[in-house]
């Protein structure tokens, strides 16, 4: 990475704005005099001149704002901005720098993390998609408005070309289901051995179970809970059908209070919680001679 050259840094002393080979940092000087807690890389000492911090910003990936004391020739380095409403302690002679979005770093882009707005495939890796109901903490230009893109999880599972019907596969997810959540599960059924699906708690209770049974002379659907060893009582639907059994849709949506369960497209039946959406965070199917894909997740990707 080129770093900044000190007579060009020289010549922009007296402007609000820096600009490296990679970045440029805007100065807020309505944020001056404050030093926060959250979201601190590093503080380094004995430091000259403000451009040797954003020098040492310029290579940490995740570094995204610089703070720098002139009186105590201090600097600290963030993982992001700060605004107005931010929680800051007063610590008089410290100036504020943050990067531009243009040049704001992603490598804080996870679910839990405020990113910007830029395109999704850029953003968020294979397990999160972008969502625009959320605030970001970076700012852009002399406005610093406020850009709004964050990541949610969206799950992508693995397909499996061939499976046996005979047995159960089980999907490990890297966090639990919640209400808001969908699951799509694109399947080759087998008419001769029950299709199911589970939802798994850490307890081993199955807080969802859908049993699609085609060998009947009339197709039906079973929806059925476990805890422990004692299964509850079944809701069947009868008449079930599909466009084809080597090639169907199952999808679930998951509410504040129920399943609802779709195939090809047609609302099956829907079915209230009966054991809490705790901990859940392992899908088990079985019963399918194909799963061709496995999404789940707030919007499927």
């Amino acid at each position: 990475m080129e770093a900044c050259t000190l007579p060009y840094i020289l010549s922009q002393l007296l402007y609000t704005t820096d600009r490296c080979a990679t970045g440029i940092f805007y100065r807020r000087s309505e944020m001056d005099d404050l030093v926060f807690a959250g979201s601190l890389i590093e503080e380094i000492n004995q430091v000259d001149m403000r451009a040797e911090c954003f020098f040492q910003c310029q290579w940490r990936v995740r570094c995204n704002l610089v703070v720098y004391n002139p009186l105590t020739r201090k600097c600290r380095l963030y993982t992001e901005a700060f605004g107005s409403s931010s929680d800051g302690t007063v610590g008089t002679g410290w100036q504020y720098y943050g990067v531009s979005c243009a040049n704001y770093k992603l490598g804080n882009a996870r679910v839990d993390v405020d990113v910007i707005n830029a395109d999704p495939q850029n953003v968020c890796n294979t397990n999160f998609i972008a969502s625009d109901d959320n605030t970001s903490s970076c700012y852009t230009d002399a406005s610093w408005e406020v850009v709004p893109v964050k990541c949610v999880s969206c799950y992508i599972g693995t397909p499996r070309t061939s499976m046996v019907p005979s047995k159960y596969y089980t999907e490990e997810l890297t966090f639990d289901l919640a209400a808001g959540m969908k699951l799509r599960l694109e399947v080759s059924g087998n008419k001769a051995v029950f299709n199911h699906v589970w939802f798994v708690d850490s307890g081993m209770n199955q807080v969802y179970h859908l049993s699609l049974r085609w060998r009947y002379t009339v197709a039906r659907a079973v929806f059925n809970t476990k805890k422990g060893r004692t299964y509850g009582r079944q809701k069947v639907v009868y008449g079930v059908s599909v466009n084809s059994i080597s090639n169907y849709i199952i999808e679930v949506h998951i509410s504040e209070s129920d399943f609802m369960t779709y195939v090809d497209g047609t609302l099956l039946m829907t079915n209230q919680m009966r054991l809490p959406l705790t901990g859940v965070r392992r899908v088990t199917v079985g019963g399918f001679t194909a799963l061709h894909s496995f999404h789940i997740g707030y919007v499927l990707c």
